[in-house]
């Protein structure tokens, strides 16, 4: 009987703490989003949201588990910009890339970036090819056009802002690849720490929730173990092509003439769409617009309980 009284017990406390997370969720409006394929495979479209009270527990063992998210702006933006130059020979191929990139250089220092913080990063040196049709029609012969130079040019800012006006300055040097933009954080350590710290503040009022409702006796020292891990924005977006279309039938005439049908050009939009925050316990700078790095740490926390007597 004090078995089932124990259940009973524990369904009821489940039941509160299920009951408090749903009066606590947000209503959503879809937006142009819905047009996303649902059939993706690495990240499904939940149509709930998860609890997570994450407690488990035996006649003789209470387990508590802690999952916090924070949105960090990043400290830094290391952007890398792509350039090539044809020419006939290697030598004219390097000295027109390099005068590009001189200038290029010379230009956004008016902006504040030193030269120790841009690299040029040479990438490669190729022949290129073309062809040349025969005097006969029937027939091309493959003829060595040149040379490319591929270079990177890697700078490092410490503003979001300066990214648009760097690549603004490099349009007026044929200067167009933007490959990518990486975001750093310095003190990595530091942010694990306070993360931490959260967890510990999360993971205590959960074990007080507990033991306020059953009367259970800690036994010795609790164990831990914790999980650190974050995610970059590169990995992050999602994209949609929003548009309604009629459907095309086959038809064909009398003349049996053929036709060339060609589509509209139908846009696709890019967008953000970072870690869903359904299972944390706690998510810090929720409501910052600011795209940044995502930080996660998980904490479980087993305690032993004296047993009742029977």
């Amino acid at each position: 009987m004090k078995n089932i009284s124990i259940l009973n017990k524990n369904l009821l406390f489940i039941v509160i703490l299920t009951a408090f997370t749903f009066l606590n969720t947000k209503a959503q409006v879809g937006g142009n989003q819905i047009y996303r394929n649902s059939n993706q495979y690495d990240r499904p479209v939940k149509v709930f949201t998860e609890t997570n009270n994450n407690y488990y527990t035996t006649d003789s063992t209470l387990v508590i588990s802690v999952k916090v998210l924070m949105n960090q702006t990043a400290d830094k933006y290391k952007i890398i910009l792509g350039v090539n130059e044809e020419a006939l020979t290697p030598k004219k191929s390097i000295e027109g890339i390099n005068l590009r990139i001189n200038g290029f250089i010379k230009k956004i220092s008016s902006l504040g970036i030193k030269e120790d913080n841009v690299f040029v990063d040479f990438i490669s040196q190729t022949k290129t090819y073309d062809y040349d049709v025969n005097s006969d029609l029937n027939s091309v012969t493959q003829k060595n056009k040149g040379f490319e130079t591929k270079k990177n040019i890697i700078i490092t800012v410490d503003k979001y802002a300066l990214i648009e006006k760097i690549i603004y300055e490099a349009s007026d040097f044929k200067i167009y690849d933007v490959i990518k933009v990486d975001y750093m954080n310095a003190d990595i350590d530091k942010i694990q720490e306070n993360l931490l710290k959260e967890a510990y503040s999360v993971l205590d009022k959960k074990k007080d929730n507990y033991f306020n409702l059953f009367k259970k006796e800690i036994i010795g020292s609790p164990t831990a173990n914790s999980g650190f891990s974050y995610v970059f924005p590169k990995s992050q977006y999602q994209h949609y092509s929003a548009f309604e279309s009629s459907d095309v039938s086959y038809m064909s005439n009398r003349y049996d003439v053929s036709y060339i049908r060609k589509e509209e050009r139908k846009a696709k939009t890019y967008y953000y769409e970072g870690t869903d925050y359904s299972g944390f316990d706690k998510v810090i700078n929720e409501s910052k617009p600011e795209i940044g790095i995502q930080y996660i740490l998980s904490l479980t926390v087993k305690y032993d309980l004296k047993k009742n007597k029977k």
